[in-house]
């Protein structure tokens, strides 16, 4: 009995000399995480027809230039906090994937719509993903003269909170054409 009396002396006496405030900061965890747009750095100047697939890409779609460097915009919502966003092109025809993270946000909320944005390298689309950096920034969109197709790429998009929670995955309503282009 005196062993567990002096423990409890002695516990609390430890606890007593801290003498600071512990103060935790509750997270709160991603959720509801929309896509709200995408746009390519590149778009076409006027409707083009794949002749290998009879496939019409209106004026103004955006394109990966699978022979320059593509950056992509997403402009994305959310609810709670993200501290990064995971990108990931999805070839349409192959299904071979690549995923790249942004930087950390800091337990970023999104009160509006908040733009990420990405970089495609040349001959990589839709295998692989050059930067591993996102950032955010506005892009000028650049239309092409020339425009060969050689497949298309969804963009899948995950968000994570700095407690590990991960959002939902959003995806691009439609796969982005991948071609060899001239300016």
């Amino acid at each position: 009995m005196k062993k567990i009396v002096l423990a409890a002396v002695g516990l609390t006496g430890l606890l007593a000399s801290c003498g600071g405030t512990l103060i935790v900061q509750p997270s709160d965890p991603v959720r509801n995480l929309q896509l709200n747009a995408y746009q390519s750095q590149y778009t076409l100047p006027t409707a083009y027809t794949d002749t290998a697939t009879g496939t019409t890409y209106p004026k103004g779609t955006s394109i990966i230039c699978d022979n320059l460097t593509t950056r992509l915009n997403v402009e994305l919502t959310w609810d709670g906090t993200i501290s990064m966003v995971g990108a990931r092109l999805v070839g349409r025809d192959t299904g071979s994937t690549s995923t790249v993270y942004s930087s950390d946000f800091g337990d970023l909320y999104s009160a509006r719509p908040t733009s990420v944005e990405f970089v495609v390298g040349p001959n990589t689309a839709p295998l692989s993903v050059e930067s591993k950096r996102l950032s955010s920034q506005d892009i000028v969109v650049t239309p092409v003269n020339t425009f060969t197709v050689k497949g298309a790429t969804f963009v899948d998009l995950q968000a994570q909170s700095s407690d590990g929670t991960k959002s939902n995955v959003v995806q691009s309503v439609q796969a982005l054409p991948v071609a060899d282009c001239t300016l």
